[in-house]
């Protein structure tokens, strides 16, 4: 009786450490599904991204705005470097208006806005005049169809020369390409065959038809004999 008991308790614990040794190599089965399943995850994001980042270094240009033309572009990180880049447009009243620069640099993350160089624009007014934009700098905005228009150093300027005679002499300026608008807190010299106006800021709404200068203005105007000035503040 007793030897059957001792047979019977040694069945026992195989059958224990079967059911342990079963559950030990469950465990492991399931832990290396996890661990798979985890890299499945990473390899395919890591793919994704890959695959964006493939896109972009392959078609640098896809986000280029549609109206922008250039030379030639090189890619740094993510940042597009454009030679001779040239945009075109109309304004509201269907005048076309282009705008030129020797460089342009493009961040991938904000497509929308390219930083210029030595920035040149044209922009067709009333009565068939046209008006020449010479900056040393410039952010064009494509969503918003606008450019700021800037200067880095005292020596530098931004100059507006029109077909009609009068010329701008200005510090920076914000220019809404379809409207026609400009905006500039900086102070202003207006050039003109008549006389001269300077003030600390100018605005120039409707399309150009209302001007209005801001601070301390000054004009100074010629007389009707030509001989003789009239000097207002």
């Amino acid at each position: 009786m007793a030897q059957n008991l001792s047979i019977d308790a040694a069945d026992e614990r195989r059958q224990v450490q079967r059911n342990r040794s079963g559950a030990i190599a469950a465990a492991r089965r399931h832990t290396q599904h996890v661990r798979y399943f985890k890299l499945g995850i990473i390899i395919g994001s890591a793919a994704g991204i890959g695959l964006l980042f493939a896109v972009t270094f392959f078609d640098p240009f896809s986000n280029v705005p549609s109206n922008v033309s250039i030379a030639s572009a090189s890619l740094n990180g993510t940042k597009i470097t454009m030679e001779l880049p040239r945009l075109s447009g109309f304004r509201k009243d269907g005048k076309p208006y282009q705008v030129r620069a020797r460089s342009g640099v493009q961040d991938i993350r904000t497509p929308k806005i390219i930083e210029l160089s030595e920035v040149e624009a044209r922009i067709q007014v009333e009565n068939e005049n046209t008006v020449n934009v010479i900056a040393p700098w410039g952010v064009f905005d494509s969503g918003a169809d606008s450019m700021k228009m800037f200067t880095q150093t005292r020596a530098e300027t931004i100059t507006m020369k029109s077909t009609s005679g009068y010329t701008v002499i200005l510090r920076s300026a914000d220019i809404n390409l379809k409207s026609g608008d400009l905006v500039s807190p900086d102070k202003v010299i207006v050039l003109m065959p008549s006389g001269t106006i300077a003030a600390d800021a100018v605005q120039v709404g409707d399309g150009g038809k209302i001007v209005t200068f801001n601070g301390n203005v000054t004009s100074l105007f010629k007389s009707a004999d030509a001989e003789s000035t009239t000097e207002a503040k």
